[in-house]
C-alpha cells in the first residue's frame, strides 16, 4: 500500500497528465480559438476563490492586486511554493516557484501548445482585468528547470 506522500506525488502526477490532454486536445480541435477559455477560466477561478475565502481581491495598481494574488495561491491553495513580482513600465513578470502545475506547462511548451492553463496568469489576467479595468496581455512563460521557477510575462494595455 502506498504512503500518503507517495499518493500525493502520484496524484499531482496524474493531475499534471490530466490538464496537459485537455489542454492539448482542446488546442488541437480548437487551435488558437481555445485559449479564448482563458479569461472564462480566470474569471470563475477568481470568483470561487473569493467566495470561499469570504474575501475581495482588490487593489488600486497591478502591485497591489498581484501580490494578493501569490498569497492566495500560497498560503490559502498551496498551489506554488513562493512568487515575486517586478513591474517595470507596462511590462509585469510573475515569477511562481514550485508550481503544482509545472510539469504540465513544460509539456506544453514542449508540444508547441501555449501554456495557456497556468492558473497564476489566469488569475493574474483575471485580477487585473476585474480590479483595474484594464486588460494584461499575456506575453510568454519561461522556465527555470534548475530552480524550478516560472517566469510569466504580461504587458499592460490601455
Amino acid at each position: 500500500m502506498a504512503t500518503m506522500e507517495e499518493k500525493k506525488l502520484r496524484q499531482l502526477r496524474l493531475f499534471n497528465n490530466l490538464v496537459f490532454g485537455f489542454a492539448k486536445g482542446m488546442y488541437d480541435l480548437f487551435g488558437d480559438a481555445a485559449l479564448a477559455t482563458v479569461d472564462t477560466i480566470g474569471e470563475d477561478v477568481l470568483e470561487e476563490m473569493e467566495h470561499s475565502l469570504g474575501l475581495e481581491v482588490q487593489g488600486e495598481n497591478p502591485q497591489n492586486i498581484l501580490t494578493e494574488i501569490e498569497r492566495l495561491l500560497i498560503d490559502e491553495y498551496g498551489m506554488a511554493k513562493g512568487a515575486r513580482l517586478a513591474i517595470s513600465g507596462d511590462t509585469i513578470n510573475l515569477m511562481c516557484e514550485g508550481c503544482l502545475l509545472w510539469q504540465a506547462t513544460q509539456d506544453l511548451q514542449a508540444a508547441a501548445v501555449p501554456p495557456y492553463t497556468c492558473v497564476p496568469m489566469m488569475m493574474a489576467s483575471a485580477a487585473l482585468r476585474k480590479r483595474l479595468g484594464q486588460k494584461a496581455k499575456f506575453v510568454s512563460i519561461s522556465q527555470d528547470m534548475g530552480n524550478r521557477v516560472c517566469d510569466i510575462e504580461f504587458r499592460m494595455l490601455n
